[in-house]
């Protein structure tokens, strides 16, 4: 253990003041007129819980912003640079940090290749990792993990297929004993919604799916801003979601959609440099292809995209979203060729049409940082979010 829990940045410390700070940190500056009618505050409780905010580093004064009427107001900012969370994304081959402010804006970025997956030889590689940013990153108040499997309350990790864990692994308990710091975890999925919910498409739309297609395939969805993890917290994890090949076949959309099946299909199919090199080289071979016009890559890129559309055509059906959120280490397939937005606009009734469509990055930073909500949410009211 490197530190104590006496060292960590001032954080909120009561329900009425975290709701005080979320809100700044989400909606940016206010007035305190204008916050206390929002929150439901009576002025004489926003003057006090602002005068603690600000005398424990978490606030900031505004220059004063003229009004109309009585004396100009000093509008209330959040402290940037009092706190900083990590957030780490946890893949089959490799460990990608990133150092975030409580607003999301990534300062740092560091990543290291998994030689083993077993639990020891994962957490080893996040400690060093963690520990690499805090030496250049002191007011660290937490830690935020995603990965692949299926996440308990208690941060307990346990199966994780592509990680090969089987048995329980206490993922917060050792990882918070290493650092000495507070940890949350999470399935990597759900860490990307609560990042995407805070900073991203939440702040444009309040219902959103994402539909993730890479080492595994996942659904994830948000509804009025809250992340809908299912009563066993596997909600969209469990690979079951079916599609419909072109030719008619039902088959689970993981096995059409999932990276080993798009190199074995581009390799089946003739894409240059589908069948050579690590997973990872032919995987861009293929999305390289794509780009390219290659006929090969662009009949496997409508296959795929087919049966995303049908999938997604039915999650959208049912739950009515405001938007679709694509993202993966895959979704090149979908955004670089036309055959999927077609096929998905042709599935979807006239009153759905309207849906906004949108394509995340292929990289982990979205990733890493939805992790690193999970520890901001945490820092700010001293809980992990439900």
């Amino acid at each position: 253990m490197t530190a104590a829990a006496t060292d960590l940045p001032a954080a909120p410390g009561s329900p009425s003041a975290a709701a005080v700070y979320e809100h700044l940190v989400r909606r940016g500056p206010h007035a305190r007129t204008d916050l206390a009618a929002v929150l439901g505050l009576s002025h004489p409780t926003l003057t006090r819980l602002a005068r603690e905010l600000l005398e424990n580093g978490l606030l900031r004064e505004l220059p004063p912003r003229p009004q109309a009427k009585g004396r100009p107001q000093l509008p209330l900012d959040v402290a940037e640079e009092h706190v900083r969370l990590i957030g780490v994304k946890i893949t089959a081959t490799a460990v990608h940090t990133s150092v975030v402010t409580v607003r999301g804006q990534s300062l740092e970025e560091l990543a290291a290749p998994l030689r083993r997956t077993d639990p020891d030889a994962v957490i080893a590689t996040v400690t060093e990792l963690c520990e690499a940013l805090r030496s250049s990153h002191p007011r660290i108040a937490g830690v935020g993990i995603g990965l692949g499997g299926r996440v308990d309350d208690d941060g307990v990790v346990a199966p994780a297929e592509l990680l090969r864990w089987e048995g329980p692994v206490p993922l917060r308990e050792r990882l918070e004993q290493a650092l000495g710091l507070p940890v949350s975890v999470r399935n990597d999925i759900h860490a990307l919604l609560e990042g995407l919910a805070w900073f991203g498409a939440g702040r444009r739309h309040d219902s959103f799916v994402a539909i993730t297609v890479g080492a595994g395939v996942a659904v994830g969805t948000v509804e009025g801003g809250v992340v809908r993890r299912g009563a066993g917290h596997t909600a969209g994890l469990t690979g079951a979601l079916t599609t419909v090949t072109r030719d008619g076949r039902g088959v689970r959309l993981m096995d059409v959609a999932c990276n080993d099946a798009v190199i074995e299909a581009g390799r089946e199919r003739g894409v240059p440099g589908a069948g050579t090199g690590t997973p990872e080289q032919r995987l861009q071979a293929v999305l390289d292809a794509v780009r390219a016009g290659d006929p090969a890559a662009r009949e496997l890129a409508a296959e795929v995209g087919h049966a995303v559309a049908v999938s997604a055509a039915g999650v959208l059906g049912v739950l009515d979203p405001e938007a679709l959120l694509l993202g993966g280490e895959s979704v090149g397939l979908l955004r670089d060729d036309p055959a999927f937005a077609e096929t998905l606009r042709a599935l979807l009734p006239a009153q759905q049409q309207d849906v906004v469509v949108r394509y995340l990055p292929d990289d982990f930073e979205d990733w890493a940082r939805g992790a690193a909500v999970i520890a901001a949410r945490r820092f700010i009211t001293g809980t992990d979010p439900v």
